[in-house]
């Protein structure tokens, strides 16, 4: 078992392997380090945010499948989730399912997020469509966009949302060690069950490959926002 010596209390890469290295006396695979709990990043009560998990290239080098970075912004910490199904659809791209070692879950199409288990007040289903056009095109674009999200029972409530997405020019942005060339794309969404509820996202997009690399995406009302880095496709 690895050991713990940061005050993180996630179950994944809680800690940083090079900080850890001196104590440990060994080198642990990336790959092989246990995947941790999204759930409990996103609901833990602890007030101090705690430090996002800074990847080495080292451990990238290491690592021999696809891995998604999640940083709950509210919660703080860092979570690492596998990619375990992938699904294209002819109409509206790929989704694909990316699990924690708990088995919480979040749903991506083409990068955006449709969906959530096990992470708490659920986005249950979502209609994307419009953020899944401007990011292919890489331009401006408004229209509604839709959550379904668990009221922690057996209820719902569906937020509607009006949004304008718009292209904020091409950046350099660093993945671990790989400077990436990406689209910037802004996208402002204001609705939800009181008209009033206001949202930001934002897209890099990598040029060449139309993968989106780095996001900062809204989860639903209790969990606030997720920022998501691709490490590894």
């Amino acid at each position: 078992m690895m050991k713990i010596c940061t005050r993180s209390i996630a179950v994944g890469l809680v800690s940083l392997l090079a900080a850890c290295s001196s104590n440990q006396g060994n080198t642990q695979s990336f790959s092989k380090i246990v995947f941790g709990s999204v759930k409990e990043l996103a609901t833990s009560g602890t007030k101090d945010p705690q430090q996002k998990t800074v990847v080495t290239p080292e451990m990238l080098a290491q690592t021999t499948t696809a891995a998604l970075q999640v940083n709950p912004e509210a919660r703080g910490g860092s979570d690492f989730l596998r990619r375990v199904a992938s699904r294209d659809d002819s109409s509206n791209g790929t989704v694909e399912v990316w699990k924690s070692s708990d088995d919480a879950q979040i749903f991506l199409r083409n990068g955006i997020v449709v969906g959530t288990r096990g992470v708490g007040g659920d986005i249950i289903a979502a209609d994307a469509n419009v953020t899944v056009r401007s990011l292919k095109t890489r331009s401006g674009g408004s229209g509604i966009k839709t959550f379904t999200v668990s009221d922690g029972d057996v209820t719902t409530t569906e937020y509607r949302f009006r949004c304008d997405l718009r292209n904020l020019g091409i950046k350099e942005i660093s993945i671990v060690n790989l400077m990436v060339t990406v689209d910037h794309i802004g996208e402002d969404c204001i609705g939800g069950p009181s008209g009033e509820t206001v949202i930001r996202n934002d897209y890099w997009v990598q040029q060449g490959t139309g993968l989106v690399r780095k996001s900062r995406q809204w989860m639903g009302p209790k969990t606030g926002y997720f920022e998501l880095i691709l490490l590894k496709n």
